[in-house]
């Protein structure tokens, strides 16, 4: 994982590394989601919940 710098650069890091993990897997490849990429899933739905609660609602 490279130096993030907020919550937003790591929700984006994790969709990277999810969307890897996507075009490496034989299983995701054809449709059927394994456990890590379930789990993957859920970190990038967490993170970026987080960065979106951290953002300021007014500009």
């Amino acid at each position: 994982m490279t130096v993030t710098h907020g919550p937003t650069s790591h929700a984006d890091e994790l969709y990277r590394i999810h969307l890897r993990h996507l075009d490496d897997c034989p299983a995701c490849r054809t449709g059927v989601e394994c456990d890590q990429g379930i789990r993957l899933r859920r970190a990038v739905r967490a993170a970026r919940l987080t960065a979106d609660n951290r953002r300021p609602r007014w500009p």
